[in-house]
């Protein structure tokens, strides 16, 4: 678990940035961060990684690692 003011990467842009804060969400905890990313903790790599719920009131961890298939109509070249 990462404090208010903690050194992170952000699981969305890959920037170096820090957590503004952290909020208790259903499904986990969700980290808003200095680079305005919302980001939720990987249950499998714990790792910070992309928030994907559509609702402010819940966590949805979605993982490039774990869930490869989600990423796959993403143009990263």
């Amino acid at each position: 678990m990462f404090e208010t003011g903690s050194a992170v990467t952000c699981g969305i842009c890959g920037r170096d940035t820090t957590v503004m804060f952290t909020t208790e969400r259903e499904g986990g905890l969700s980290y808003d961060l200095n680079c305005f990313h919302r980001n939720a903790m990987c249950p499998s790599c714990n790792v910070l990684v992309r928030d994907d719920s559509d609702v402010v009131s819940k966590v949805v961890p979605l993982c490039r690692t774990c869930n490869p298939e989600a990423f796959e109509d993403d143009e990263d070249d």
